[in-house]
């Protein structure tokens, strides 16, 4: 009984603390906690909404004897679209312009978007599910760089990495609990509270955030003409040049990406994940409905089971990386993650699904926190930011085309089929990733900062 209580002393040590500070004690600063609970707010509301808009298509599809693989695909590919596009002029707004009245504006505004998916009531109008959530992600996207931007000056060095720990903690619970009641709902039949709750969640953080007391203007207030002026002005010219100056900078970045040898290895992981993760979270719902006869309200519990296995496995791999090579981490997990992906479209039944999904987020944790912090100990500073945009527009492009080809072939082919082709490309990937980053030594850190869960998780 002592080593289990010492076991659970050291898990929770883990999970929330950073540097044997408690995750929590950031929500003792005023400005923190308002920004917190607004999100969290809004974080089950866009959870809610995604689930339920999924099994929503799913359902109405069903009962009119249609097919609902190809859309879900173009959902989920017309969705990653506005990131991709404007990810770099939208982080470069972000550095010129007030935070906050940036994120009060983007919360005001998908308020008000996101009533529009009470109009979807058969599937002739999915088309409004198809256009609304675009243009939420565009203004998602000038958002969240306002958000990373504001945070240092809310918190001091010290604290970002306690808050950024809670924030994906708070992400992973939101996710869960907005599947749970999303399953509720459509089980229901009753889709329209779902979105009503989403468009409040939106409001509740714009005001949340007006309660925050810094100003969110910039301290430099000349660099403002850089972007935001000249196109505001007119001056087209200026503008062009701007434009013209972050592509060549991408340029760089993919350049950097393709020919450094641990840049290499690292893309390759990612684009191995992001092409089996696109394919999963387009067929990961239909393949519990369709070939284990999920009902809606179960859900919850498969996202639970999967959270909680990221978690867990998050919180060990800051031990195992501080003894392992990078190299070996990353390889290893890949394979492991292959494995259990490719176990997900064999398991037979419901209950088994529960364990498998737990197994899915304790492998698939290690190389997406290994891998990045590989890049960031290796890429010289001055290459860091270009390096990184390169490596994630061409990730992205993958991902992408992963989402429309998984959503394409659903209508044709099994889901089981679609998940064993990502768990076998995924566990190929890493063998391939070791054999690129063989000759690789990484210095080990005294500990591995890592947030409480990936950002990115299957289904």
């Amino acid at each position: 009984m002592a080593k289990i209580t010492v076991g659970f002393y050291q898990l929770a040590h883990r999970l929330f603390y950073r540097k044997d500070t408690s995750i929590f004690s950031v929500l003792k600063e005023r400005d923190y906690r308002n920004l917190w609970i607004g999100q969290s707010i809004s974080f089950i509301g866009d959870s809610l909404a995604y689930n339920t808009m999924t099994l929503a298509i799913i359902m109405m599809a069903k009962h009119e004897d249609a097919q609902y693989g190809s859309i879900l695909g173009l959902l989920a590919v017309l969705s990653s679209l506005p990131p991709l596009l404007l990810g770099m002029v939208a982080g470069t707004i972000a550095d010129r312009a007030n935070r906050k009245t940036i994120m009060i504006t983007a919360d005001v505004l998908r308020g008000f978007m996101t009533l529009a998916f009470l109009f979807v009531d058969h599937l002739d109008d999915v088309w409004i599910f198809l256009v609304v959530s675009v243009s939420l992600q565009t203004i998602s996207v000038f958002f969240y760089p306002a958000r990373t931007a504001l945070m240092p000056e809310i918190l001091n060095k010290e604290q970002l990495l306690s808050a950024n720990a809670l924030g994906q903690l708070t992400v992973t619970l939101s996710f869960v609990l907005g599947a749970t009641l999303a399953g509720f709902l459509v089980q229901q039949d009753q889709f329209a509270p779902a979105f009503l709750f989403d468009s409040v969640s939106f409001f509740c953080s714009a005001y949340f955030i007006t309660r925050i007391s810094i100003s969110g203007k910039l301290k430099r207030k000349n660099e403002q003409r850089i972007l935001v002026q000249p196109f505001v002005s007119g001056r087209w010219a200026e503008t062009r040049r701007s434009i013209q100056t972050m592509v060549s900078e991408l340029i760089v970045g993919v350049r950097y990406v393709l020919t450094d040898q641990v840049m290499r290895g690292v893309l390759l992981t990612f684009v191995a994940l992001y092409l089996g993760l696109g394919a999963a979270n387009v067929t990961f719902v239909p393949l519990l409905i369709d070939e284990l006869g999920m009902k809606s309200t179960g859900l919850g519990l498969i996202r639970f089971s999967q959270s909680l296995g990221i978690i867990l496995g998050s919180a060990a791999i800051g031990g195992i990386a501080t003894q392992y090579k990078a190299r070996d981490v990353i390889g290893i997990s890949m394979v492991l993650f292959g494995m259990t992906t490719i176990l997900t479209a064999i398991t037979p039944t419901y209950s088994l699904m529960v364990l498998v999904l737990f197994l899915v987020g304790i492998t698939i944790s290690p190389p997406q926190i290994v891998a990045p912090t590989l890049m960031q100990r290796h890429v010289p500073s001055e290459k860091l930011g270009r390096a990184s945009g390169g490596q994630n527009t061409i990730v992205t492009i993958a991902n992408i085309a992963s989402m429309g080809v998984a959503g394409y072939l659903l209508d044709m082919i099994s889901a089981r089929t679609i998940f064993a082709v990502s768990g076998a490309l995924i566990f190929l990937a890493g063998f391939v990733s070791w054999w690129v980053l063989r000759n690789v030594e990484d210095e080990q850190p005294e500990s591995i900062p890592v947030s409480s869960v990936p950002e990115t998780t299957q289904g």
